[in-house]
């Protein structure tokens, strides 16, 4: 301790494992950290003049010193701590993977693919935050990187069945999360105004786009309703994330905007997988056609009685008094949404699955919420499915991001394709617009509601290819072929422009034109407990830093400034008792 200057006050940081002594030092202004063997020399007996304590001051520091003295100290603090243990982390896993798999984990293999693809589209995702543009943009472009540049294509080596696997589990989480969070007490208020929402954009977008496809692109009247079915689903994947974010902030709450948005992309998405499979049938004539018309209000049916079945036995299995209540109910959800959804595309019925991931955890939790307090502060399955989600994100829009194949995109195809979109878009829009004018939503909620109907991705990457296939299948010639490929070439560029286009424009809106409510219960970040021997501690501006012991409260005592004094009454006043210290205040700029 000889060589410190006695020109330095002492203050205890919280936020470390260890328990460190920082001291502000008015020249030059650095912050410095104590090495670990002095860290515990420094007793209360220490003098330390009242001055230093006053000369105390916020210390600015630049980033590249704040950098510096993360990197220097022993052992790491954030960020430099997570950083190691993420490379850590990507190191274990990929040797588990090459143990256990071999071949297919090294490059050129499906899984070294995939890996590097996931890995990628989560660091691109961090970088997008860092430029306060959404994540999944980051994804999407990675992706789209790693599948068109020669030499590290490697999204091409990943089989398109495990590719359309993993979007339909990502699917499976999005519209359980959706049904999970959706308010039925704001459904039940508002139903002629979701029901405008859902039923009216939806139309509008089907019919005209259908009709620019066909006077534009020159496809026959069924092929063009099956790209107007197929351009006319919102993505509930780029959608969901954004609202459930304002939803917890209490954010457009009180007309229930979030939870309507969010019933109609998942409803929306419904309607449309409805429409594509029943025309495709008529296209293909798989079955007679009137069991084909048929079949679509049959599989929303089974759907409906699917969910509201499982939904009703999860009230009462497991028993409600289970301490692993919890942890039963997120597996039968899981797997319950899992077996409908894939269930019924092996008998191609693939709208009952969607709804049926609805209706699931919508219906149980409506007990959940009534008798077992669920609630945004108490939701244990939604946050699982939360934490799931955080997890197979990158996997989602990566793949996504991956589909859109530069080798798909026909030139005499591409600019008709834009215009066949574009008038789509603006009828669904228009139509939004005046169906929320017509349920006496606010202005601003009215622009809202119209652009959260933008983003395309989710569904137009599970189906865009089925009409193609298809077509290739039964060999039904260069025509037919043609046909399939245009509908592919309209959802690539719907994807291209669209998710980007919409996840950005949502994020930039939602806090301009949505208000808070100021009743509503916002999720707080649990609070450390701090020990009773620390009190609060100020410099001579009054601006609180950190924590210190009460062996540090004489050296306020014995100054007779008035800012301490301030300090000291303001202290007694609040009788603090939990602080979370992040790597700013650490850094204190």
């Amino acid at each position: 301790m000889s060589g410190l200057p006695n020109t330095c006050a002492f203050y205890l940081i919280p936020d470390f494992t260890t328990i460190k002594r920082v001291r502000f030092v008015a020249s030059p202004a650095v912050v410095h950290v104590l090495p670990v063997e002095a860290r515990c020399s420094v007793s209360s007996s220490s003098k330390m003049s009242v001055s230093s304590l006053e000369g105390a001051c916020p210390v600015k520091t630049t980033k590249r010193e704040a950098l510096f003295t993360s990197i220097s100290t022993c052992p790491p603090i954030t960020p430099i701590t997570t950083i190691c243990a993420l490379i850590l982390l990507v190191a274990l896993i990929y040797g588990t993977l090459l143990g256990l798999t071999g071949k297919p984990s090294l490059p050129g293999g499906p899984i070294f693919g995939l890996f590097i693809l996931v890995i990628t589209c989560y660091l691109g995702g961090q970088l997008m935050r860092l430029l306060r543009v959404p994540t999944l943009v980051g994804m999407m472009v990675f992706g789209f990187v790693l599948r068109n540049v020669p030499h590290i294509n490697v999204a091409k080596d990943i089989p398109e069945e495990w590719a359309g696997n993993i979007r339909n589990m990502a699917l499976i989480l999005i519209l359980l999360r959706a049904g999970l969070e959706v308010d039925a007490n704001v459904l039940k208020n508002n139903k002629a105004t979701c029901s405008k929402l859902i039923f009216i954009p939806f139309a509008a977008e089907f019919c005209f786009a259908a009709i620019s496809a066909h006077y534009l692109l020159e496809l026959p009247w069924i092929w063009s309703f099956l790209m107007g079915s197929m351009l006319s689903a919102v993505s509930p994947a780029v959608v969901l994330p954004v609202m459930l974010k304002l939803q917890k902030k209490g954010i457009g709450v009180t007309n229930g905007v979030p939870t309507m948005v969010i019933a109609v992309a998942g409803i929306d998405d419904v309607l449309a997988l409805t429409a594509f499979e029943v025309l495709l049938g008529i296209t293909f004539s798989t079955g007679s056609l009137g069991w084909t018309i048929a079949q679509g209000p049959l599989e929303v049916l089974v759907g409906i009685i699917y969910g509201i079945v499982l939904g009703i036995i999860t009230w009462y299995i497991p028993n409600p008094e289970e301490k692993s209540k919890s942890v039963f109910r997120f597996l039968i959800l899981c797997f319950g949404g899992m077996f409908v959804l894939f269930g019924s595309q092996a008998i191609n019925w693939g709208a009952a699955g969607a709804l049926g991931c609805i209706c699931l955890p919508f219906v149980a939790a409506v007990r959940w919420k009534e008798h077992d307090g669920y609630d945004q502060d108490n939701d244990p399955v939604g946050d699982a499915l939360a934490f799931v989600w955080r997890i197979i994100e990158p996997f989602l829009f990566g793949l996504i991001g991956s589909e859109i194949r530069i080798d798909y995109l026909q030139p005499s195809t591409v600019g008709l394709g834009l215009a066949t979109m574009f008038i789509g878009i603006a009828m669904r829009m228009l139509a939004c617009l005046l169906a929320a004018f017509s349920s006496g939503l606010p202005l601003k909620e009215q622009i809202f509601v119209t652009f959260a109907g933008l983003p395309k991705a989710t569904v137009q990457a599970a189906i865009g290819p089925v009409a193609l296939a298809m077509a290739r299948k039964y060999k039904l010639g260069p025509e037919i072929e043609e046909y399939g490929i245009m509908i592919l070439t309209a959802a690539v560029l719907s994807i291209l422009i669209t998710a980007p286009l919409g996840a950005t424009a949502i994020a930039l809106l939602a806090p301009r034109l949505l208000e808070r409510d100021p009743n509503a219960s916002v999720k707080e970040k649990p609070k450390r407990d701090i020990p009773e021997t620390m009190v609060p501690m100020y410099d001579n501006n009054s601006t609180y830093h950190s924590y210190g012991t009460k062996d540090d409260v004489p050296l306020m005592q014995e100054s007779n400034s008035e800012s301490t004094r301030w300090a000291k009454r303001r202290a007694e006043k609040f009788k603090m008792t939990s602080s979370t210290v992040s790597y700013n205040e650490l850094t204190l700029q």
